[in-house]
């Protein structure tokens, strides 16, 4: 598990952007021979800075939405991912057209994909490609239509875009869906479920045993978010 993330990395949402920062305790060093020293005149003490650009694996924001409790995909096997600045909308066709020389194919993605864009000036939401008109993506086509019910916002090319895949939600869910949950809470939910069936069948012990399953999945969850101390008032030692 992390340590101690929420106390080295701070956030603030706003509107689509994240203002990231990283928390230190220090200051400014340098190396002089074979030591490290501090830098004359430089501040020590706890100091908010900018992260460095290569954040090692990456920054990851779990869940999509709260109103999609159950998709057909996990995170980890979504692959479709653009981003250009070259990317264009046409409101009439609901038109999304990548750069030039690029494919939705190459990009990663696939027909009846739900996708997200962030970015742009006005078309910033989730949209799902139509497979039934205008190119196949598997024909190696550089702009796709989408699905009648979406609308698009004539916009040309110039904003830095990003569009990404996401997990497709599943209004009917069946054996083959999941909780719209990270990997380890979808276990303790699966702990919950058997606890349940098995006080429904009067098994005491069963559901005491997966209950512990599933307090210690919750709680190994949110062991890299907070860290809690406990303190005791120390014994005034009085003579008797």
């Amino acid at each position: 598990m992390s340590y101690d993330t929420h106390k080295t990395w701070l956030y603030r949402l706003e509107g689509r952007y994240i203002h990231l920062w990283q928390y230190i305790q220090g200051a400014a060093t340098t190396t002089l021979g074979d030591y490290k020293i501090r830098l004359p005149g430089e501040y020590y003490g706890n100091q908010l800075i900018y992260p460095n650009e290569d954040i090692t694996n990456g920054l990851r924001v779990e869940y999509t939405a709260l109103i999609e409790p159950f998709v057909g995909d996990a995170w980890e096997d979504l692959t479709g991912r653009y981003s250009d600045d070259g990317i264009s909308f046409t409101a009439s066709t609901r038109v999304i057209a990548l750069g030039a020389g690029n494919t939705w194919l190459s990009a990663g993605f696939a027909d009846d994909d739900k996708i997200r864009i962030i970015g742009s000036a006005s078309n910033d939401g989730d949209y799902t490609i139509d497979d039934g008109v205008g190119t196949s993506i598997a024909g190696g086509a550089t702009s796709i239509d989408l699905i009648s019910t979406d609308s698009l916002t004539d916009e040309a090319a110039g904003e830095s875009i990003t569009i990404y895949q996401i997990p497709d939600e599943d209004t009917t869910p069946d054996e083959s869906n999941h909780v719209n949950l990270n990997r380890l809470l979808s276990l303790s939910v699966v702990d919950y479920l058997k606890a349940q069936l098995a006080d429904m069948q009067g098994n005491v012990q069963m559901k005491e045993y997966y209950m512990r399953e599933f307090w210690k999945k919750i709680g190994d969850n949110e062991s890299n978010k907070r860290k809690i101390s406990m303190t005791f008032p120390t014994s005034p030692y009085a003579i008797r």
